[in-house]
């Protein structure tokens, strides 16, 4: 019943849709690359770019066109530090994860076995003693050379990279080398580099397996918020919710996940990204957009958001099908004796003064006091009498019965 979310107060920045130039269209927009939208969020200066450079006089090479304008706003960066894309800085890793050439990695392999080769060797050390007794200039008779650019981050199954003859092309193709298969075993997973960045990116923003990229751009002033069906009090969308926000599910452009698919679209007229995902069956969706404009979705610390529960509540034949609302309190974290559709609240069970005190605390989270609104009781009263009286009502109308009530007393 209660949602645990402090509201972010985060310095306000200027728009950086103000100093972005969008090709003229609709409002939805489908193809955006992956650093249009990096530029969208507020991504337009260059990073520490040292060792990409580096890279290309190490190897002798000269990196795609592609790779380097995403990377000169990524490298580092924070957004990226749990994706399958080696950023550099890498959340939970001891030391950088920086792009190298396959076989500098088999040869780091072969110099760590030197000397002591195990006695039965597997699959695996009778693949490397073959190679460790090959030149290196002769592995390419049977092995393919590669740049690895990233990793299964989430499961550590295996390695990208693009292949070494293919580094002159501004938009090289991708490939997945799984851990355990032969060496020179490597599997198409995007023909474009381009494609590849933008599903680690949109995967990175739907936040499937971890929540890094919200902690990021909510630093940049952008909330991010996870549409909730009220009414199967879960967090789950449908392709008619995508409708009803002007999202055509036919036309967005799924990308493989970790598990599942993911998605993204921008809405130009409310600068705000919708970044979906799909896994056993169910559709989440997220809104992104600043934290100075209107919330996309229903604020679930709002007060709109308990008038909703409330009327699905009353509606209810069968009241043991919802969680009973008249075993709350109604809470805010200031005094208040009227209240706005957007003022946040929440319902938690009765909460008793420390000794000493009048003021009341959450057992968990910030020690900062909570404010009793009235009694979950009263809420639900109040807004049956005024449906009674007006079936119709709207949000607003039931809140200047709510405002009534806290000011007189009267239901």
């Amino acid at each position: 019943m209660f949602c645990n979310k402090e509201l972010c107060n985060i310095h306000m920045e200027e728009s950086p849709m103000e100093n972005y130039q969008f090709s003229i269209g609709e409002t939805m927009q489908y193809t955006l690359s992956a650093v249009e939208m990096l530029r969208i969020l507020g991504y337009t200066q260059s990073t520490s770019t040292e060792w990409l450079k580096k890279l290309e006089q190490d190897n002798y090479i000269k990196l795609p066109k592609t790779y380097t304008e995403f990377m000169e706003l990524m490298a580092d960066c924070p957004l990226l530090a749990t994706s399958n894309l080696w950023v550099g800085k890498m959340e939970r890793r001891d030391v950088p994860r920086i792009p190298h050439s396959y076989y500098h990695e088999l040869l780091g392999r072969i110099e760590d076995l030197n000397g002591r080769w195990p006695k039965r060797p597997g699959k695996y050390e009778r693949a490397l003693h073959e190679l460790s007794q090959l030149p290196v200039e002769q592995w390419k008779e049977k092995i393919g050379n590669y740049l690895l650019i990233g990793s299964d981050y989430a499961n550590g199954m295996g390695k990208f990279g693009i292949p070494m003859e293919d580094m002159e092309k501004d938009d090289p193709p991708v490939y997945w080398h799984k851990d355990g298969d032969d060496f020179s075993i490597w599997k198409l997973e995007s023909e474009t580099l381009s494609d590849f960045l933008l599903n680690v990116l949109i995967e990175a923003l739907a936040c499937v397996d971890y929540q890094t990229a919200e902690y990021e751009l909510e630093t940049k002033g952008w909330r991010c918020q996870e549409y909730y069906d009220l009414k199967k009090d879960d967090w789950v969308a449908s392709k008619s919710v995508l409708k009803r926000y002007g999202i055509d599910y036919s036309t967005v452009k799924k990308y493989k996940a970790n598990s599942g698919k993911v998605f993204c679209c921008y809405d130009r007229e409310k600068n705000a990204f919708f970044v979906g995902a799909t896994g056993e069956g169910e559709l989440s969706l997220t809104a992104i957009n600043r934290n100075e404009a209107e919330h996309i979705f229903l604020d679930k610390d709002s007060l709109e958001f308990l008038i909703e529960e409330v009327r699905l509540f009353i509606k209810a034949k069968d009241k043991s099908e919802r969680d009973d609302l008249t075993q709350y309190i109604l809470y805010t974290k200031e005094p208040k004796t009227e209240m706005c559709l957007a003022d946040y609240c929440f319902m938690y069970t009765p909460l008793q003064p420390e000794e000493n005190g009048n003021l009341l605390f959450l057992p968990f989270g910030d020690r900062k006091p909570v404010f009793a609104l009235c009694s979950g009781t009263a809420l639900v009263e109040v807004i049956s009498r005024a449906l009674k009286e007006k079936p119709k009502s709207t949000n607003e109308e039931l809140t200047t019965a709510l405002n009534l009530y806290l000011q007189t007393g009267n239901h």
